[in-house]
């Protein structure tokens, strides 16, 4: 059973906002120091492994 197109549509998107999200964690670490970097750099490795979850359904 091929899924709906909003399912895809629903999928893409979800990739699209970790993708961004996770650009923006990365980017705000950058200018931070000490305990604040490293809470940052703790938000890019949570959103990284949940877009490595996204990334395996998509693929199937």
């Amino acid at each position: 059973m091929t899924p709906a197109p909003d399912y895809d549509q629903t999928f893409e998107h979800t990739h699209e906002l970790l993708r961004c999200a996770l650009a923006t964690a990365y980017a705000s670490a950058d200018n931070l120091q000490g305990l604040n970097r490293d809470v940052a750099l703790a938000v890019v490795h949570l959103i990284a492994q949940v877009k490595v979850s996204v990334d395996k359904l998509m693929t199937g």
